[in-house]
């Protein structure tokens, strides 16, 4: 299974404020033009993987989980996010437990291609077990300074990725796409 990490980030690599906000996307000119590919990406995925904190910042934005048509695994200890969610077209599962475990239930479930759709924390626990095959950024034009980082705060060993594109999408943004090298077997 893949598993492809898509979200945005400020040019100094934090994917939230300091106090969790996601405003800092506003500083993105054209929105509509910079998510014109969404709909097709979402299309190619067959499954989800979100983080409580992404989830708890759409509920709390009156957004609810707007991907109710595909399967998707909250990873949480908090039970009272599923029942936040209600119901859903899809499966929506809970996860609690290492990702190695979660990632091999997906495959189990005939999972072929995952959208991380957050955060950080999950991202670098996915990644420190070689379980990211991409990472597509939206780089934002603006530098916060603190908040959570791509890959959370842990400790990681080098994951080498190679540049698969580079997309300007408006005046003030690019796109950066990168497909991780395989391990070689030493």
């Amino acid at each position: 299974m893949q598993i492809i990490w898509r979200t945005a980030m400020s040019l100094d690599g934090r994917i939230a404020s300091e106090d969790e906000s996601l405003n800092f996307l506003d500083t993105i000119s054209d929105q509509n033009r910079s998510v014109a590919d969404f709909p097709a990406f979402i299309a190619s995925v067959d499954a989800i993987i979100v983080g409580a904190g992404t989830l708890r910042w759409l509920i709390a934005g009156g957004h609810g989980w707007p991907h109710g048509d595909v399967p998707t695994w909250l990873v949480s200890h908090d039970a009272s996010l599923e029942a936040q969610v209600g119901k859903t077209i899809a499966p929506f599962r809970r996860f609690e437990g290492d990702v190695s475990s979660l990632v091999a239930a997906m495959e189990a479930a005939g999972r072929q291609r995952a959208w991380l759709a957050g955060g950080g924390n999950l991202a670098g626990q996915l990644l420190a077990i070689d379980r990211i095959d991409e990472v597509d950024l939206t780089i934002a034009p603006v530098a916060l300074g603190a908040g959570p980082s791509l890959f959370g705060d842990q400790a990681l060993d080098l994951r080498p990725f190679d540049l698969a594109g580079v997309r300007q999408l408006t005046s003030n943004t690019v796109a950066l796409r990168y497909r991780r090298i395989e391990p070689t077997a030493g």
